[in-house]
């Protein structure tokens, strides 16, 4: 079988907004129903270069691949011209073992696919009038969540967007009408951002709350997915206090990592505040919102079933288009292929 490589060009080519989100809605599907085998990850860290490598794998029963990444994040890359983020994904024939693909996507499936997780949470939880949703962040992951949130609503009336560093904010406003043609707000300050927020998207890496419960309009909903290690937060724990409906991706890691773990450690929150796993909600398992005046709290930490969701999406999208490069993966094959 050969092997085919994949850039993050032409990865951008070929996978859709509305496809990931679909794939990644199985991918919840399929863990609510116990068919997701994924053993846990482990990092390799690097203090004396700011470095962290994180090692993934999963895999979904019965399906065709498996998959494996690999991402890195070296903070003081942009001294030297280089991004912070870097990565590729290897997907398997799960038959045999044998490598399919190699995709080099610089974590762009990544982005991708946390965007698809936040919108499939307003999918489910979000009122369906979006007059104004606030953007905390302005990165990559802030530029994801939007897109992918209009593929689930797309009636957005004005993004109020607000980060730390203004230079990052006016790009990050400028992309957003360009691509999208928006009406875009800088914000002077969070709690600006969030006045009369339908729905607040956090995507920072932030180790301290920003986001307080006292700056919430009855009905918001909020998407967290800024805190994935024990020491970043985005929520105030007033904020979970105040929700009336908490969903995670995965209860287990959130507790952990994610932000209800500040808001179980505090005593903010006990394990009977949180509803359940977005999973179980899709699948109808768990209620989600009853009343358009409740606030709602998405957790969101990154699941490896949604990175072996996507990883086969692109791969079978590659194929069925004749993009990537194909080489020999083996010396059988070498030896068989004919030279041209």
């Amino acid at each position: 079988m050969p092997l085919l490589l994949l850039n993050e060009d032409e990865l951008r080519q070929i996978i859709t907004v509305a496809e990931t989100i679909e794939a990644v809605e199985a991918a919840f599907i399929a863990q609510a129903e116990g068919r997701m085998n994924v053993p846990g990850d482990f990092v390799l860290n690097l203090p004396q270069v700011k470095g962290e490598v994180q090692v993934k794998g999963a895999y979904v029963d019965e399906t065709p691949y498996y998959a494996v990444k690999v991402g890195s994040n070296f903070r003081d890359n942009p001294t030297i011209n280089l991004p912070r983020q870097s990565g590729l994904m290897i997907i398997f024939d799960a038959a045999t073992g044998h490598p399919a693909a190699i995709m080099f996507d610089n974590g762009y499936l990544t982005n991708l696919r946390a965007g698809a997780a936040g919108a499939l949470t307003a999918k489910y939880l979000a009122n369906e009038q979006l007059d104004r949703v606030a953007v905390i962040g302005s990165g990559n992951q802030a530029y994801a969540q939007i897109k992918a949130l209009l593929s689930v609503r797309p009636n957005i009336g004005t993004v109020a967007v607000w980060g730390p560093t203004p230079v990052n904010v006016d790009s990050y406003a400028r992309r957003i009408v360009e691509d999208h043609d928006l009406n875009v707000e800088i914000a002077p300050s969070i709690a600006a951002a969030m006045q009369d927020a339908a729905v607040i998207i956090t995507t920072t890496p932030s180790h301290k709350p920003l986001i307080r419960a006292e700056w919430l309009k009855p009905g918001a909903h909020i998407i967290a997915v800024g805190s994935d290690k024990p020491n970043k937060q985005e929520l105030h724990p007033n904020v979970l206090q105040r929700a009336e409906v908490i969903i995670v991706d995965n209860f287990e890691q959130c507790a952990t990592v994610g932000e209800i773990h500040h808001g179980l450690a505090t005593g903010a929150i006990g394990r009977e505040n949180v509803q359940g796993n977005l999973g179980d909600l899709i699948v109808g398992n768990i209620p989600g919102r009853t009343h358009p005046a409740q606030i709602t709290v998405a957790d969101l930490t990154g699941l490896d079933s949604q990175d072996a969701a996507i990883g086969a999406l692109a791969l079978e999208k590659a194929l069925f288009l004749g993009v990537g490069q194909r080489v020999a993966s083996s010396a059988m094959e070498l030896e068989t292929s004919p030279i041209t």
